[in-house]
């Protein structure tokens, strides 16, 4: 079984980071894996790899775009090749396994960032024996973007949540909004959670990434000064935290692959507000409350009125809570390798 960790070298720390480490910090402790680990001298700065203790690695050094590069391995016994990023290998005795985590590059992106991704991700997808979506509505995305995909041969894996994540006893509502995710996007929609903190004078935390000089300009502007904050790279226990003491998370992203901080927020006790798009509903299920894709400023009134009820007790807080704590039992990391290594198995057998 081959590893490749370039998504490493991509990210300093990311969802997708996340998944890979997950998977790996228990492929590198099961004794029926063969496990060989492609490694990289860019990827050592990655938040997810510092925490993974790899024994003899092949340690490469990363070619100039290598990303975009057939890794600088051959092998000549039949083997399983996953890759963490769109790679894949071309020996004649390996069969690749292809994850896919979203298509936001078909529906959000651009110009040549989106043709050159598109093209690797389909050079991967046509070489890959396997391919696994992290959700029904991924999956169901991936077969229409691509028609000539086998669907016997793409899995479904659920992605987990830490076991980090929980509800920290002494932990108390310190009343504000929480926003989580990769504010240089636009479709995780900042633009609607900031509006929804304006409308209910209600401070804004926001998780990932220091704050530019114009989100800074913007948020002085329509929030003032003491009522946002931006927090950035900080270890699962430190966001644990956070999630204990918002009031809730504001979601209001317009697509999703998984969402990752749905499942995190609830297994801490902390109640979603969300748009119900893309997977949303399916993760979040019936423990958030969940709004359809409509105008920006409806979309904001609405969920600030949510807020409002969930201030002054009309929503029970309470009752999102234990229903999210419920829900979020569902998802897990050890069946999400389960998962993943049934599918090796599956596709190595063919």
């Amino acid at each position: 079984m081959i590893f490749d960790n370039i998504v490493f070298c991509i990210q300093r720390m990311g969802g997708i980071s996340v998944v890979w480490q997950e998977l790996l910090q228990r492929a590198l402790i099961d004794p029926d894996l063969d496990c060989t680990i492609l490694d990289y001298d860019k990827g050592q700065n990655n938040i997810c790899r510092q925490s993974l203790h790899i024994s003899n690695p092949i340690s490469l050094k990363a070619r100039r775009m290598e990303r975009y590069r057939i890794p600088d391995v051959h092998y000549s016994e039949k083997a399983l090749f996953h890759s963490s990023y769109f790679r894949v290998l071309q020996d004649s005795h390996i069969r690749n396994i292809t994850t896919v985590h979203d298509l936001t590059y078909h529906f959000y992106r651009k110009g040549p960032a989106k043709w050159v991704h598109l093209a690797e991700e389909q050079h991967a997808l046509s070489h890959s024996a396997g391919v696994i979506c992290v959700s029904e509505n991924t999956k169901s995305d991936l077969l229409k973007l691509y028609p000539w995909l086998k669907e016997e041969c793409i899995r479904v894996v659920y992605n987990g949540v830490g076991r980090n994540f929980e509800p920290l006893p002494n932990a108390e509502n310190e009343g504000y909004l929480l926003f989580v995710g990769n504010r240089a996007v636009n479709y995780k929609r900042l633009d609607i959670a900031i509006r929804v903190a304006q409308l209910t004078y209600t401070p804004l935390v926001m998780i990932g990434g220091q704050l530019s000089q114009e989100e800074d300009r913007l948020l002085r502007q329509t929030l003032g000064e003491g009522m946002y904050k931006a927090v950035s790279n900080i270890p699962n226990e430190q966001l644990s935290d956070f999630y204990n003491r918002a009031l809730c998370l504001i979601y209001p992203s317009d697509y999703e692959g998984f969402g990752i901080p749905i499942i995190e927020a609830q297994k801490c006790g902390c109640p979603v507000i969300a748009q119900a798009v893309s997977s949303v509903p399916e993760v979040a299920g019936e423990a958030a409350l969940l709004f359809p894709h409509q105008a920006t400023e409806t979309m904001a009134q609405e969920m600030a009125d949510a807020v409002r009820q969930l201030k002054n007790g009309t929503i029970s807080r309470t009752a999102l809570q234990e229903a999210g704590l419920v829900n979020a039992q569902r998802f897990s990391w050890d069946h999400t390798y389960q998962q993943t290594k049934e599918f090796y198995r599956e596709i190595y057998n063919k």
